[in-house]
């Protein structure tokens, strides 16, 4: 398993809620922006190389030079400043951050197109006062599909790159010229209308995807991940446990006599229980890599990177403690219950593997629920299973 593939998954967890999908949105448009650099710059010197031919035997050859290299050094930075873009996922002041970067970065490209419509413009030279005008008209139409990916990018670019000579045009003595300059604010609100509505579908397209993926890892009842989603969970901090040698904990809750509760108190009251057991069990973690998950009916697991075993424990039993002040705190009326859990704790390597975590768990809890309930049971990881342990511990009512 390799570091791409665990970007999106580092990014799942942090999608809850409307407003951070929105903001999950926000950071997705920038990375498309940025990761499209390569052409902006491509497309920044093709243009540069034209207005310098095309303006050789006009403009000053050493302020023509200047700005040819200014354009393809400013954009050859940008570019190299866009690779550096997160790969995984980055909060919302991070994405503030990278997002006001680029929006400078946009606007000093459009200032740069600006000063040649200013510096080069020459009002005795009709045809090469349309041809420049045609070049920055152009590039800021071809900046249409790629800057829109953001809502403001476009005019961010486009205003201080086609005002200079826009202002030239319209100042100019010939007729001809004046009816460009007219004309280029019209076009350019058109293009900014068009902006809008590209924006808008990818905004929809990346928002869809990015809710499919929350449905698809997440437990819709309770709000925590599920059984997919704690499955490449595990794999990914497998992974980063193994690359840092730090240690892997692993925290599998059931709730006992689940089965009897929903017979007595109907399954609304087992809905709540569920509900507000997996709230209890995320209020107790609090890193973003630690993760809660339901990963069966009345079953729980909590994975817990860089914390070794009498941390887990100790988080274990004060969760233990805090399950039957449920029905009394919270919830008026709810049925009370008790939790039996298992943990495990290891330093991954090449020779063992991500199940082996996950089997000492279940067996721990087995051994909770076979002492008696409401307990939490350990097992080393390096230690062999017991006997029974194949019994499942979380389907039984009995148990």
């Amino acid at each position: 398993m390799n570091d791409n593939n665990t970007s999106d998954l580092d990014s799942l967890w942090n999608v809850r809620s409307e407003s951070q999908r929105e903001g999950r949105a926000r950071t997705e448009h920038l990375r498309v922006l940025l990761r499209h650099s390569i052409y902006v710059l491509l497309g920044n010197l093709a243009g540069s190389v034209t207005l310098a031919v095309g303006l050789w035997t006009t403009a000053r050859h050493s302020l023509l030079v200047t700005w040819m290299l200014l354009m393809i050094v400013f954009n050859g930075a940008r570019w190299l400043a866009g690779r550096r873009f997160p790969t995984g996922f980055i909060g919302e002041a991070e994405t503030r951050r990278w997002e006001k970067r680029f929006l400078a970065s946009v606007a000093v490209s459009g200032i740069l197109w600006g000063a040649a419509g200013g510096l080069f413009y020459v009002p005795d030279q009709p045809e090469h006062g349309l041809f420049l005008a045609l070049l920055v008209v152009g590039m800021c139409a071809a900046a249409t599909a790629s800057l829109s990916y953001h809502r403001i990018a476009f005019p961010v670019f486009f205003l201080p790159a086609i005002t200079p000579i826009t202002l030239h045009l319209i100042a100019d003595e010939k007729l001809a010229a004046n009816a460009i300059g007219f004309v280029i604010p019209f076009y350019f609100t058109l293009l900014y209308l068009l902006s809008r509505e590209i924006y808008r579908s990818a905004h929809e397209s990346i928002l869809g995807r990015i809710n499919s993926h929350y449905q698809a890892m997440f437990d819709h009842l309770t709000g925590v991940a599920n059984r997919r989603g704690f499955e490449e969970a595990m794999d990914r901090e497998w992974y980063r446990a193994m690359r840092d040698k730090h240690a892997l904990s692993l925290v599998i809750a059931d709730i006992d006599n689940f089965k009897r509760c929903n017979d007595t108190h109907g399954h609304e009251a087992g809905d709540q229980v569920l509900k507000s057991v997996a709230a209890l069990l995320e209020q107790h973690i609090r890193r973003g890599a630690d993760l809660v998950a339901r990963i069966g009916g009345e079953e729980f697991a909590i994975i817990l990177p860089d914390t070794d075993l009498n941390a887990t424990l100790a988080l274990a039993e004060g969760i233990r403690l805090s399950v039957p002040k449920m029905a009394n705190s919270e919830h008026k009326g709810m049925p009370e219950v008790t939790m039996s859990f298992g943990v495990s704790s290891l330093v991954p390597d090449s020779t063992l593997d991500a199940g082996l975590l996950f089997s000492r768990a279940d067996a721990a809890v087995y051994e909770a629920k076979k002492k008696g309930k409401d307990r939490v049971e350990s097992m080393n990881a390096q230690k062999p299973l017991p006997a029974d342990s194949g019994k499942t511990a979380n389907l039984q009512d009995g148990i």
